[in-house]
C-alpha cells in the first residue's frame, strides 16, 4: 500500500476554508471565527486561503466576508485585494 498522507498545509488550508464558510453561512459567530483562525493558523496561510477564495466567499455572503476581513486586518492579516470588483 502506497498511501500518502496529506500535506500539513493542505489540511490547514482546508480547515481555514471550512471555518470561513461556517461563518459566512451563519453557523459560527465572528468572535469564534476570528479566534479560531488566528490561534490555529499562521497569518500567511490565512492570507493565501482568503485571497484564493475571495470571489467565492463574496458570492456566499459579501457583507459577512467584509466584516471578517476588517476583523482580521486588526490581527495583522492584510489582503492586497480585499475589495469586491463590483
Amino acid at each position: 500500500m502506497n498511501r500518502r498522507m496529506p500535506r500539513p498545509e493542505d489540511v490547514s488550508r482546508h480547515h481555514i476554508d471550512s471555518t470561513v464558510i461556517d461563518f459566512l453561512e451563519g453557523k459560527k459567530d465572528a468572535d469564534w471565527t476570528e479566534v479560531s483562525l488566528i490561534t490555529l493558523h499562521p497569518r500567511e496561510e490565512i492570507r493565501i486561503v482568503l485571497k484564493g477564495n475571495l470571489e467565492r466567499y463574496q458570492t456566499i455572503h459579501d457583507a459577512r466576508i467584509r466584516e471578517l476581513l476588517a476583523r482580521l486586518k486588526f490581527q495583522g492579516v492584510f489582503l492586497a485585494a480585499n475589495r469586491s470588483n463590483r
